[in-house]
């Protein structure tokens, strides 16, 4: 016979419930109707017959343990346990048996959220998940040191999202298995775990689904180590954020992926100041759309670049990807030739250890594809010897090089047909450019070259540029008054 659900008082509790439930406080001899309950210390209460509509929830004043099987509370698909012991001071229900092997949608949503005294949580036995079953379940249980075993293989659509969010107090989590997973699965489930210092070791998923990494392990700051992460073929935002603000882990898990897909890697390890080695390679050659984009921003520590051998470039697919690592020495080889928009916007701005800058041997260029690529990189010495492309792009320049004041000659610049803004502000602060490039195009657009060599103290010979757009480019005031007497 299965043990009914029971509820133990520590402390004095008072019990109500916004919904429907029967209790009996001797062990199943007479049932009541509960309107309120005063439980002394010590005492306990068994329940049954819940019937409960989305947003009800027990209402408990006191500490208090629960242990006895919960089919014998509600039957399955019920709503009754979800939100159930949110905001109590249930301390163990570490005897509650939560013994339906398969789940329904939103089934135990957010059964324990913001209970700051449990310490110890049930087992989860199920192995048949649905959709959101999990969803926020632990969030903000702040004294939780160890979170159950998770057997589930065949995942669903947000079945963890936010499990363990906030669980301050949890050092490891469990073991993972599921190979296929669903969308949004792990979204945020360690989100905030500041003590967590294990994840699994790895996470064996292949086939992954949109979202289903999302900020999974964002702000533990005190986790060293990332799992190993075999899947090939990625899925929209995948791995967004996965890491963010991981400001104690020091190396990043190889990613051997070649097939991408839009924001997949986007701000992974934005943050991780720890970090000083990334993935020897980021191996696919068919990027998406902002796949990369903020992927290592502000990951102050990391001194190496991954290999980025991709051809075929996507919208935003490098943008801000370095931005702010102030110890990066070396950029990767950019051997792309056909640019796609914003492509390498911010891609390493402000690295003030930059020294060289790599080659950019792009024929074909796309709206703002090197926009302040190279924005205050204070110590780039030397730049790329040319850029080839003939005919240029709206804000394709705009703010590339600003604020580089350690470069004294600039790129040979082949361009002779212009966009509007195309190199706005492109030279912005080099004090030290001591010769400006042949500007070849006869004629300008609008501000084309604005502001294109303002703040360059060291200057002292006007850009060389046809008779016509010079004369355009002077009355519109787009080449500052002192480069020009």
């Amino acid at each position: 016979m299965k043990q009914q659900f029971t509820i133990h008082a520590i402390t004095d509790c008072t019990i109500k419930y916004s919904g429907y439930i029967e209790y009996s406080i001797d062990y199943g001899k007479t049932w009541c109707i509960l309107n309120k309950l005063s439980l002394p210390a010590g005492h306990e209460a068994q329940f049954r017959n819940a019937k409960s509509e989305e947003d009800s929830r027990c209402f408990i004043e006191g500490k208090f343990n629960v242990y006895g099987h919960i089919s014998t509370l509600a039957p399955r698909g019920t709503k009754a346990f979800q939100w159930m012991f949110r905001q109590t001071n249930v301390v163990d229900a570490s005897k509650l048996i939560l013994d339906y092997d398969e789940l329904w949608p939103r089934a135990y949503y957010s059964m324990f959220s913001c209970c700051s005294n449990l310490k110890a949580a049930p087992e989860l036995p199920a192995t048949r998940l649905a959709e959101s079953c999990y969803d926020l379940m632990f969030y903000c249980c702040r004294s939780l040191t160890k979170a159950p075993e998770l057997p589930a293989t065949t995942l669903a659509n947000r079945c963890y999202q936010y499990m363990f969010r906030g669980c301050t107090s949890l050092t490891t989590s469990p073991e993972l298995p599921a190979i296929t997973l669903a969308s949004a699965c792990y979204t945020g489930m360690f989100y905030g775990c500041t003590r967590l210092t294990t994840a699994p070791s790895i996470l064996p998923a292949t086939t992954l689904d949109s979202s289903c990494y999302n900020s999974m392990f964002q702000g533990c700051t005190s986790l060293t180590t990332a799992p190993v992460l075999p899947a090939t073929a990625l899925t929209d935002r995948c791995y967004n954020s996965m890491f963010n603000g991981c400001t104690s882990l020091t190396s990043a898990p190889e990613l051997p992926a070649t097939t991408l897909a839009n924001s997949c890697y986007i701000g992974m390890f934005y943050g991780c100041t720890s970090l000083t080695t990334a993935p020897s390679i980021l191996p696919a050659t068919t990027l998406a759309e902002g796949c990369y984009e903020d992927m290592f921003n502000s990951c102050t520590s990391l001194t190496g670049a991954p290999e980025l051998p991709a051809t075929a470039l996507a919208d935003g697919c490098y943008q801000s990807m370095f931005y702010g690592c102030t110890s990066l020495k070396t950029a990767p080889e950019l051997p792309a030739t056909t640019l796609a928009q914003s492509c390498y916007a911010d891609m390493f701005a402000k690295c003030s250890s930059l020294t060289t800058a790599p080659e950019l041997p792009a024929t074909t260029l796309a709206p703002f594809c090197y926009g302040a690529m190279f924005y205050d990189c204070k110590n780039i010495v030397s730049v790329t010897s040319v850029l080839p492309a003939t005919e240029l792009a709206i804000c394709c320049y705009k703010y590339m090089f600003k604020g580089c004041i350690l470069i004294k000659t600039p790129p040979k610049i082949n361009a002779y047909k212009l966009k509007e803004e195309c190199c706005y502000a492109m030279f912005y602060d080099c004090e030290n450019l001591m010769t400006a490039p042949v500007l070849l195009a006869a004629k300008t657009n609008d501000k084309s070259y604005c502001n294109m060599f303002q703040g360059c103290k060291s200057l002292k010979k006007r850009p060389v540029m046809p008779k016509k757009a010079y004369l355009e480019a002077l009355a519109m005031n787009f080449i500052p008054s002192e480069l020009v007497k």
